[in-house]
């Protein structure tokens, strides 16, 4: 491949990023793509194949710079109790979905594939998602006791990122009624360690209480009505 051609088809990468996340893939034409990239119509087909081929490497091609910057161990030391692990694997999850420009518009991708699915939501999950997913339920297994309930962890894990995703479904909302709200570097701490604090002190309690017979949960809850 030469340099000029490794050039062209890089821009179409990063171009068609950009479209595909503000217009889906359904609604966005190979025309649109290649204008906006300033190439000639035929380039998307001739590095890539299709609309669709072109779509799917676009998606392998923003999660690779997501994971890039902001991998989950990010600025994680060695040696981490389980606690930091999980803060870091919170806080590299919003970075990826809300920082800067290198993502080329990573968490929008991801939320269109979820809520529209194509093609590519197979790859997304057999390439990223499914990986990712077991990383956060060894973390909340740590927390939670090696011996608890395969059920219980993966409830908790996907409570956990839910609380992140709600961020990305949400922002046009939260920014509305919270102006000041940018999502910028400092929003993303505040969120992450609010997110971590909510979290750990839920998995704590439920650790701390798997001991209790059903009986004495049944009394707890008759003297707090």
């Amino acid at each position: 491949m030469t340099l000029e051609t490794a050039e062209t088809r890089l821009r179409l990468l990063k171009t068609a990023s950009s479209v595909f996340a503000e217009h889906g893939f359904a609604a966005t034409t190979i025309r649109m793509i290649s204008g906006e990239a300033k190439v000639n119509v035929a380039a998307v087909n001739y590095h890539f194949g299709s609309k669709e081929a072109l779509y799917h490497e676009v998606l392998r091609h923003v999660r690779r710079q997501a994971y890039e910057s902001y991998p989950v161990a990010y600025e994680l030391t060695a040696g981490a109790l389980p606690e930091e692990m999980l803060h870091a694997f919170i806080r590299s999850f919003l970075l990826r979905i809300f920082g800067d420009k290198r993502n080329s518009g990573f968490g929008t991708l991801m939320i269109r594939e979820m809520v529209a699915p194509t093609s590519a939501l197979d790859i997304i999950v057999d390439e990223g998602i499914r990986t990712l997913f077991d990383q956060l339920l060894e973390i909340v297994q740590l927390l939670l006791g090696a011996d608890a309930d395969r059920e219980l962890v993966l409830a908790c894990s996907r409570s956990t990122i839910s609380q992140c995703v709600f961020y990305l479904c949400s922002r046009s909302v939260i920014t509305r009624m919270t102006p000041e709200q940018t999502f910028g570097p400092d929003d993303i701490e505040k969120i992450s360690e609010q997110i971590t604090s909510f979290t750990l002190n839920a998995l704590h309690g439920m650790a701390e209480n798997r001991g209790r017979r059903p009986r004495d949960e049944k009394v707890k809850r008759k003297r707090l009505r």
